[in-house]
């Protein structure tokens, strides 16, 4: 038997290529036919499992998905809650600030007020005063001057009950 190459058969006619074929068939075919059954089932097999995990991809990043839009709703809301609650303590420190403003121009107000009513009172007062000490002086004055006439009184009646003293001591002379 010669051995033959695959150069050889290449070049060989037709019917040793039919009978190469039969050859091989014989020799191969069983061994060949499994291969290719097995070969197909392992296509299937990747085509099953790349199916498989391409749609376990496509849940989970639908699942991700999903989650990404519920947070950012969520940030979104957050994000607008602050805003409002911002917004809100913007105006309630506007209002308090003019509410203080408010009740400083108030404070200064009756300050002043306060001031002129004690200043109109200290005056009032000050004269309410200085007319008692002129009254006093004056009840002063009277009283002194009763006092003097009073005084006055008893040495007349001094001078006169001496006299009668006299008179009277003279008569008895």
């Amino acid at each position: 038997m010669t051995i033959t190459t695959e150069a050889d058969l290449e070049f060989a006619p037709p019917a040793q290529d039919k009978n190469l074929d039969m050859v091989r068939n014989i020799l191969f075919g069983d061994t060949t036919r499994e291969n290719e059954k097995r070969l197909a089932n392992l296509e299937r097999f990747v085509k099953v499992w790349t199916n498989s995990v391409r749609d376990e991809m496509r849940k989970n990043m639908d699942s991700l998905n999903h989650e990404i839009h519920m947070l950012q709703d969520l940030l979104d809301q957050e994000a607008k809650a602050r805003m409002g609650d911002t917004t809100a303590a913007r105006k309630h420190l506007e209002q308090n600030s003019k509410s203080i403003e408010s009740l400083q121009r108030q404070l200064q107000t009756s300050e002043t007020t306060l001031n002129q009513r004690i200043e109109q009172e200290s005056k009032l007062l000050s004269q309410v005063m200085e007319e008692q000490r002129l009254e006093l002086l004056n009840q002063i004055k009277q009283a002194a001057e009763q006092l003097r006439q009073d005084k006055v009184d008893r040495k007349m009646l001094a001078g006169l009950l001496d006299t009668i003293s006299h008179q009277l001591a003279g008569d008895k002379a």
